[in-house]
């Protein structure tokens, strides 16, 4: 439920006058990014101080004051709780009942599904600095409203930190709502999110336009860490959006060893950017991202991103950081880029000092456009020296693909001066795909598929491995559409 560390004095400060209602939050907490999308911002729901009673004292004896029921319950795990005295006596126990009272110490020690936003939002807000909430394992929380870090060195985990099924579940459920954990906001330093579930709700909710991401970090912070999450179908544009902050402040991000996806639709037919009539239930703009970071000097690593289908790991730039170790897989959803550096803001183009190394794409069951992109030509038409993006190192990353997927191309270089390219490995994969009517084929087709193509006239001060086709001036590499496999393998 609630552990903090060195809070006796701020806690009892906070329940002596015990106000009927909270403070009012400040507006500045919900600054928008500048540049990688933040449309709606979220407000925070903080209930009264008095509405938390019960979470404190329903196993507290009925002389017990409020300050002490709150102390005791804030340091469960370094003190003898209320709970705990009560179940585990000196005599002998049999292993049913040991089992039990396990179970009814976990109870006592976590928010189970009668939780809400509101409530872990509230216990963060009065708990202050070094706050850990606890849900059950196997609750659900049904939300209405983000919940939300509200200083320093928070942490929003499942009691015990599974990392399978039982983690609880945090599950978005109102119409105008796409964001269920909110954390981009000045003085969320050093935030954990961990060892939860969290859940979009889209097939039920369906899309929502101008959406938040599903999880939003980054922000005026440094530090923050998620891991052993699993996120999916975001109602938004994104699973996780780990976003710059004002002057690009935001640095030192960890993700690492979550499980992300499914995230959006592709459309239905081959047609991308328009819905033809007659084609299924799905039309252009409904594809989400995996991960999306702009954060600095951060760190992704280790996470599987399942059936995204508009970028898995889409790099906003984020100058100094390693995306490393990360499975991208395409199975019932066709994805148009596995690890996308294409975008231009918001470090005017700049992907100094980042490295994309020994990650693994697989088109498993389906279409993949393009593995990795490289460029803003990759990704659209805007041929200008001024819109070019720039550096950053591409090294040992492997595609792969079962029997019935493939690639449009593995990587795809357009746009983007004084790249290092090496090392990268598509021996295994297969390569297939028309280009649909979005294409320019008349003017500037693209290149056959195969696992490496350049734009030489468009990469220039780039050291690139062998086997780069490079003797097309080609743009919007993604305007494929699904097709034939017409390569098995490749010599690279």
């Amino acid at each position: 439920m609630l552990v903090t560390a060195g809070r006796f004095a701020a806690i009892a400060a906070l329940l002596l006058p015990l106000a009927a209602t909270a403070p009012t939050p400040t507006t500045d907490a919900t600054a928008p990014s500048k540049a990688t999308p933040l449309h709606i911002r979220p407000t925070p729901r903080i209930l009264p101080l008095s509405a938390l009673n019960h979470i404190f004292d329903h196993d507290a004896p009925s002389n017990t004051s409020s300050t002490e029921t709150l102390v005791a319950r804030s340091v469960l795990h370094s003190e003898t709780s209320l709970v705990e005295r009560d179940l585990f006596g000196e005599q002998p126990e049999d292993e049913d009942t040991v089992l039990e009272k396990r179970r009814l110490q976990i109870r006592a020690s976590c928010l189970d599904s009668t939780a809400t936003d509101a409530t872990i939002s509230s216990l963060f807000y009065y708990g202050g600095q070094g706050t850990t909430v606890f849900l059950c394992p196997g609750a659900v929380i049904s939300t209405t409203n983000a919940i939300f870090f509200t200083a320093p060195q928070q942490t929003l985990t499942t009691y015990g930190n599974p990392t399978g099924s039982t983690r609880a579940t945090i599950r978005v459920t109102a119409s105008n709502q796409s964001c269920a954990v909110y954390g981009a906001w000045s003085g969320a330093n050093n935030v954990v999110l961990r060892n939860v579930q969290v859940d979009g709700n889209r097939p039920g909710l369906g899309l929502l336009e101008g959406g938040l991401a599903l999880l939003e970090f980054g922000g005026n912070t440094v530090g923050q860490t998620i891991t052993q999450i699993r996120a999916f179908e975001p109602r938004g544009w994104s699973c996780l959006h780990a976003s710059e902050g004002d002057g690009n402040q935001c640095s030192s991000m960890i993700i690492s060893n979550n499980a992300i996806g499914p995230s959006g639709h592709a459309p239905s037919s081959a047609q991308q950017f328009r819905k033809r009539d007659s084609t299924g239930s799905y039309g252009p703009y409904n594809w989400a991202d995996g991960i999306s970071i702009a954060c600095k000097a951060s760190s992704v690593t280790g996470n599987t991103i399942m059936d995204a289908t508009d970028g898995a790991i889409v790099i906003f730039g984020a100058l100094g950081s390693n995306i490393q170790g990360n499975t991208v897989i395409s199975n019932d959803r066709q994805l148009m880029g596995g690890i996308n550096l294409v975008d231009f803001n918001p470090y005017g183009g700049s992907f100094a000092g980042t490295v994309v190394q020994s990650n693994t794409v697989i088109a498993n069951t389906n279409f993949i456009k393009v593995g990795i992109a490289v460029g803003g030509l990759v990704w659209g038409s805007d041929n200008r020296t001024a819109s070019r993006t720039y550096g950053g190192t591409i090294k040992n990353n492997v595609f792969r693909s079962g029997w019935t997927g493939y690639f449009g191309y593995a990587i795809a270089a357009s746009g983007h001066n004084s790249t290092t390219i090496t090392g990268n490995s598509a021996r295994q994969a297969n390569f297939g795909g028309v280009e649909s009517s979005a294409c320019f084929t008349s003017l500037f087709p693209l290149p056959p598929r195969q696992a490496f193509v350049d734009n030489p006239w468009t990469t220039p001060g780039s050291t690139l491995q062998a086997g780069f086709y490079k003797n097309l001036a080609f743009g919007f590499a993604i305007c494929l559409a699904p097709g034939r496999i017409t390569a098995r393998g490749s010599p690279y």
